[in-house]
């Protein structure tokens, strides 16, 4: 094998992600976020769609999960986002993920913590870099290749002096384990 080329299953951990493009998100017709242009920071320059989150608004998602991910651990799941300003330093945010998943042939069922909480402090300067926040690392539903966990992110209220302008959104985006390249046969690992 290549320097270039190792085997996963190789006892090294790596990691890989799910990406959720919030083009793909589902809108639940109430609450919903707003489609904002924006222009990331750039003066003058070409203005982009983001997807902007007041408190209330929510989006539905699914994530399907790959063949090389281990079976039985955790999805770490995270948004990427961008702050249109920083008036507000010290204030939060916070969001919420609401998960159910199954295995194949699995029932579903709600794992342990859902619903995720996590909250944020805006920095100094804070405005238009691309974050990433941590949302949940979900425990071990993956029972099977091809689990589904279906999601509800939601952003709520801070418990401190809440930031008023909209969470840019950009994507949804879950790392997990991966111990091989794939499964053995189609429907077992």
């Amino acid at each position: 094998m290549s320097n270039n080329l190792r085997a996963v299953n190789d006892n090294q951990l790596r990691w890989d992600d799910l990406q959720v493009s919030i083009g793909r998100v589902i809108f639940p017709g109430v609450s919903d976020p707003t489609w904002r242009l924006y222009n990331h920071g750039i003066g003058g320059g070409v203005t982009f769609d983001v997807l902007g989150f007041a408190v209330g608004d929510y989006v539905d998602f699914d994530v399907q999960t790959t063949h090389s991910m281990k079976l039985n651990t955790v999805l770490d799941c995270h948004i990427h986002y961008i702050l249109p300003n920083t008036t507000t330093i010290g204030h939060t945010f916070k969001f919420q993920l609401d998960v159910i998943a199954a295995g194949i042939d699995g029932q579903f069922a709600v794992p342990t913590g859902s619903p995720f909480t996590a909250e944020t402090t805006v920095a100094a300067n804070d405005d238009s870099y691309h974050r990433l926040f941590d949302i949940a690392d979900i425990p071990a539903s993956n029972t099977t290749v091809s689990s589904m966990y279906t999601c509800r992110l939601t952003r709520i209220a801070s418990s401190g002096t809440e930031y008023g302008s909209e969470v840019y959104l950009k994507y949804i985006d879950c790392h997990y384990q991966k111990d091989d390249s794939g499964s053995q046969s189609e429907m077992v690992k």
